[in-house]
């Protein structure tokens, strides 16, 4: 056992390395271009968003426009019941629709409110359905057209299109944009219903539309390398200086498994039942919002060594790590499972906790670093032995793991990969 003197100097001594990295990494990024990013989701947020946190890096050397997803006309009405904390006076362009962030790591984001847009998901197929998308992206185009050109953002432009397929399809090419880039983080055909329905057919649209795809996995990229120009991985990371806020270097006496994520049907709940049963002695933690449609959660809760907290802000979740033994994911195995690249494996190594997972993906990455288990037994015997053996070692090899898959990292990757496809043009 080492102590705790000696493990704040190897934490020091990990973050001295990680700041070299940083200065390398600051050399290779992308520089001096204009970039705008058409999301599928708003920028701010009580979860924490792989697209949000690439252009975070990528705004510190280049000028970046990010378009929020529109409101809806529910978030409008919700709005104006405050029910739901909404940019109203932007959106209707009452207030100017571009609002200048300025960001803790010295970048620059110009947040972009577009006018609200038509709930046309559960439209069948067809002119009106056409038309009504048509509509709204038309919307999204003009306003941001006015702000390339209030901030000089015309030329050499990266039009980075992130899930959002049919704004892809709709909008694409229709800036001058040198590069067009759809970044997907998801498989639609596992996603709810509402998206699947008119997402499949967009997103194989816009994938013969652009110039590059970049996925956030090995199942992802697998799913769609033959159905574009070019493919390329940038997986998903870790807020490091957020996350070793969490990093306890002593192991508990106390036994704790944590899950942080959405409760939804992408868990095992027959390995959760398992765990459950078989782990009477043990506290198991779920933090994240409940979405499940079939209440599977309500099985679990039945449990006395079941605990339930709701969402939590990002900035929350730290605090909660400090408490668990282990981290888990427990995922079942589907064809949708099998395009993630969860972010919680590297949030749980920042804070030294052994990880043990279902063998949902390709998890290669992490081969020796975690346990992954095919079965639930497998799963109950791999989980029993990390509590076990656990030392003040092996939690410092956990981190400098985590310190190799932070955001810095992946928009030196992305800014390669973005050189590489507009190498592939000329």
């Amino acid at each position: 056992m080492i102590n705790q003197r000696t493990s704040l100097s190897l934490i020091i001594s990990k973050l001295f390395l990680y700041v070299l990295l940083n200065v390398y990494i600051l050399e290779a990024m992308l520089k001096g271009r204009n970039i705008i990013c058409i999301s599928s989701t708003e920028w701010r947020g009580d979860y924490i968003k792989a697209t949000v946190e690439l252009m975070k890096e990528m705004a510190v050397h280049n000028k970046l426009l990010f378009i929020n997803s529109p409101y809806t006309i529910k978030d409008v009405a919700d709005g104006l019941l405050n029910k739901k904390d909404t940019e109203l006076r932007r959106s209707f362009g009452l207030k100017s629709r571009i609002e200048v962030l300025k960001l803790e790591n010295g970048g620059t984001v110009y947040l972009l409110t577009p006018p609200p847009a038509f709930t046309i998901n559960f439209l069948p197929e067809g002119a009106l359905y056409q038309a009504m998308l048509r509509f709204n992206c038309w919307q999204v185009l003009m306003v941001t057209k006015r702000a390339l050109k209030k901030l000089g953002m015309e030329r050499d432009l990266i039009n980075i299109v992130a899930f959002n397929q049919g704004m892809g399809v709709m909008t694409g090419r229709k800036y001058g944009e040198k590069t067009l880039i759809y970044h997907c983080y998801d498989e639609i055909n596992g996603a709810h219903p509402w998206l699947q329905k008119h997402g499949v057919a967009l997103e194989n649209r816009f994938l013969k539309m652009a110039d590059g795809v970049i996925v956030t996995s090995r199942g992802l990229y697998e799913a769609k390398r033959k159905l574009t120009k070019a493919c390329y991985i940038v997986k998903n990371a870790v807020k490091l200086d957020l996350f070793i806020k969490g990093f306890q270097p002593e192991v508990t006496a106390k036994k704790v498994v944590g899950y942080i994520g959405t409760i939804d049907e992408r868990l095992d709940y027959d390995l959760l039942t398992h765990l459950l049963q078989e782990m009477p002695e043990v506290d198991f933690v779920f933090v994240g919002r409940v979405t499940t449609d079939f209440h599977e959660e309500d099985v679990l809760k039945k449990f006395p060594n079941a605990v339930f907290t709701g969402a939590k802000r990002p900035e929350e979740l730290p605090e909660y790590l400090k408490t668990f033994s282990a981290g888990i994911i427990p995922f079942a195995k589907s064809d949708f499972t099998k395009g993630i690249y969860p972010m919680k494996i590297n949030e749980y190594l920042a804070t030294g906790l052994p990880v043990v997972s279902t063998n949902f993906s390709y998890l290669d990455d992490f081969e020796g670093v975690i346990s992954i288990a095919d079965d639930k037994y497998t799963f109950l015997k791999n989980l029993q032995t990390e509590l076990q053996n656990d030392t003040p070692e092996l939690k410092q090899m956990r981190l400098e793991v985590a310190q190799q898959n932070t955001w810095e990292v992946r928009a030196e990757e992305l800014s390669d990969v973005i050189e590489k496809i507009e190498a592939g043009k000329a």
